[in-house]
């Protein structure tokens, strides 16, 4: 290993080859998509976007804006957080009719952005040897490329928690230090965290679990003036948070007629996957509509006929299918939504088609990045799961970060449990396996005296005190990781 390192260049000097590395491959893999319309829920993305830059239009032109188009396209039913529709308007109210080359050249350029900015504070917050790591994976993983020019928000929801993780390292030196984080940080974590929330729903979990265990550290490392301070911009944070989450939720709540915090897809998708769809309707759906929107349209049926909400009708008949749900038939899906969420990372290459078909070298480039995806991903997936069942023990910083990971990928990986799974969602948690995975490789070769041991970090009694929890944590979550993945395994097995 040391000699491996006398061979290549400094982190920093490695960083910035690898920086275009990436650029290399985005640019080698647009081809693959830029006349690939959008697919899936990226559609309902864009109409989004497309009805949000009409009605910018409309108001600076002082004309009255088509508020039924808004409705209709930006709420719709309410399955989706409006982030990437955001993200994309301004393009539409530039270029109306831009195509999918255009958009997703646009989005493109911004998450080239985007990541830039992540390994930067990644090298300044941790130093540059871990931005060498997320730069290697997942930066030049061809398919997580590939999905930094889509109008899905998974990819850009991931970067966007490492930076708020990123936060919260900071802020807990700060803690170990007496010190407390100013209003500004808080409003800036406040920010990240709703940018986050807007564009992946699912990250809520995390980022309440998140700021529950950063309260705790505060009040338990913190006394007095700076305790105070700190929780006062705990509630900057919190209160900047929900003031930009309320027009959404305001929004769409009186679109839809019933109570909307983030999104309505919940009673849906856990009818679908985990209930019995023949008993979605109250009985049978029609069958000329897909899986999805069957129920949708159900439930509007029923909300007009008896005069209440479709959002309330939606979680009557989640209740009504989920009736008779067993414990092993509801392990049998988490074990196919782990499966589908963590073992298809390229999967999306095949939805990726432009409609007049690849040709011979588009499908020659598709498969190279299908194979190189494999070749990157799966390993990586190997070390992190391993290292989500161990403890890092060299450092209390790498307590902290094992910490820290172990919790991220935890809460990214209830979705599994309650929600369907598919092979795009992975990309929110790919710099965290390799988080993982490097804190993995990296205890195993202190241990093996292949590298040299990091010093300690403990200063104080307190930082005693803190390697003691931390360990108590660390513990306590490789352990309940461990116990969830017997039962699973178990399940399929009886």
């Amino acid at each position: 290993m040391s000699a491996l390192t006398r061979r290549l260049p400094a982190a920093p000097v490695l960083l910035g080859w690898l920086v275009v590395a990436h650029v290399v491959l985005k640019i080698l893999v647009f081809p693959l998509v830029m006349n690939v319309p959008g697919h899936g829920d990226e559609q309902a993305y864009l109409n989004g976007a497309m009805a949000l830059s009409n009605t910018i239009r409309d108001l600076a032109g002082a004309t009255t804006p088509h508020w039924a188009e808004l409705d209709r396209n930006f709420v719709a039913s309410g399955w989706f957080m409006p982030g990437m529709s955001i993200v994309v308007a301004p393009l539409y109210l530039v270029v109306p009719d831009a195509g999918p080359g255009l958009v997703r050249l646009y989005i493109g350029v911004l998450m080239l952005i985007l990541f830039v900015l992540v390994l930067r504070r990644v090298s300044a917050t941790l130093g540059p040897k871990w931005a060498v790591v997320i730069a290697v994976f997942p930066g030049l993983v061809p398919m997580w490329v590939i999905f930094t020019y889509g109008a899905w928000g998974d990819t850009a929801a991931g970067l966007l928690m490492v930076l708020v993780s990123l936060r919260l390292i900071e802020m807990f030196r700060g803690f170990r230090k007496g010190e407390a984080p100013s209003i500004k940080d808080g409003a800036v974590l406040g920010l990240l965290s709703i940018a986050a929330l807007y564009l992946r729903s699912s990250t809520s979990i995390l980022l309440a679990g998140l700021g529950v265990v950063t309260l705790i550290a505060a009040v338990v490392l913190l006394r007095g003036k700076v305790l105070r301070r700190a929780l006062g911009a705990a509630a900057v944070a919190g209160v900047l948070f929900v003031a930009l989450l309320a027009p959404w939720s305001a929004y769409a709540s009186h679109v839809l007629g019933g109570r909307v915090i983030t999104t309505t897809t919940v009673p849906t998708v856990e009818a679908n996957t985990f209930g019995d769809r023949s008993q979605v309707c109250f009985g049978k759906c029609d069958p000329d509509s897909t899986l999805w929107f069957r129920p949708l349209r159900y439930a509007r049926e029923v909300g007009r006929a008896t005069g209440t909400s479709e959002v309330d009708v939606l979680k009557q008949m989640s209740d009504y299918a989920l009736a008779d749900v067993t414990v092993g038939g509801y392990l049998e899906q988490v074990d196919h939504n782990l499966a589908a969420y963590a073992l298809q990372p390229a999967i999306f290459i095949e939805h990726l088609t432009p409609e007049g078909g690849r040709g011979t070298f588009g499908s020659i480039g598709a498969g190279a990045a299908e194979i190189a995806t494999w070749l990157l991903y799966f390993p990586v997936l190997l070390l992190a799961a391993a290292s989500l069942v161990t403890v890092a023990r060299r450092s209390l910083e790498a307590r902290v970060l094992d910490v820290l990971v172990k919790l991220v990928l935890g809460a990214l990986l209830v979705q599994p449990f309650v929600h369907v799974a598919g092979g795009r969602y992975w990309t929110t948690a790919g710099p965290f396996f390799a988080i993982a995975a490097t804190i993995l490789v990296r205890e195993r070769l202190i241990g093996t005296r292949r590298m040299r041991p990091p010093d300690d970090g403990v200063l104080t009694a307190t930082d005693a005190r803190i390697v003691t929890w931390l360990g108590r944590i660390q513990v306590f979550l490789a352990t309940a990781v461990a116990v969830v993945a017997i039962v699973l395994a178990a399940s399929t097995v009886f």
